[in-house]
């Protein structure tokens, strides 16, 4: 899993710096990773975290070690989650990761189960482990009621 920063001056994409990265696992508060980034040109850096785990919440804060940018640190959230959003680009144009997800969604079992709350789940490549949860009510808010024969199951593309 690749993490990209991008740095800029007034607009202006900044080079030659030496961001460094720290990532940290949320649920245990380990700092799992860390490291000098590399550029990539353009004001763009990157560093390969290679023992990610989609299932697991990471902080990500990159310092860009000079004041001379518009933004010294810039942070980031991935993981199972990545809160959704995040993960689909609200705080960082972090490609692999969303074409990730996206593949996922597009691909993997997907159910939508009785009930009002935590009733659509998304499986991860093994077709047994959750991998999203989202809460999914009729047109009145109601709960959702499995009718006999419904087709509200998908199964992992092959």
């Amino acid at each position: 899993m690749f993490y990209t920063v991008y740095y800029s001056l007034m607009g202006n994409p900044v080079n030659n710096l030496t961001p460094f990265i720290r990532i940290r696992d949320v649920e245990s508060g380990n700092i799992v990773a860390s490291g000098i980034m590399t550029s990539i040109g353009d004001g763009l850096y990157t560093y390969n975290f290679s023992s990610f785990d989609l299932q697991k919440e990471y902080i990500v804060i990159c310092d860009a070690m000079a004041n001379s940018v518009d933004e010294r640190y810039k942070f980031l959230a991935s993981g199972e989650y990545g809160d959704v959003l995040n993960t689909v680009g609200v705080l960082n144009d972090n490609i692999e990761l969303r074409t990730l997800l996206i593949k996922k969604i597009l691909t993997n079992k997907l159910e939508l189960q009785d009930g009002d709350a935590n009733n659509w789940i998304l499986y991860d490549d093994d077709s047994m482990s959750e991998l999203l949860k989202w809460d999914v009510r009729d047109k009145e808010g109601g709960g959702i009621i499995e009718r006999h024969n419904s087709n509200s199951r998908r199964s992992k593309a092959k």
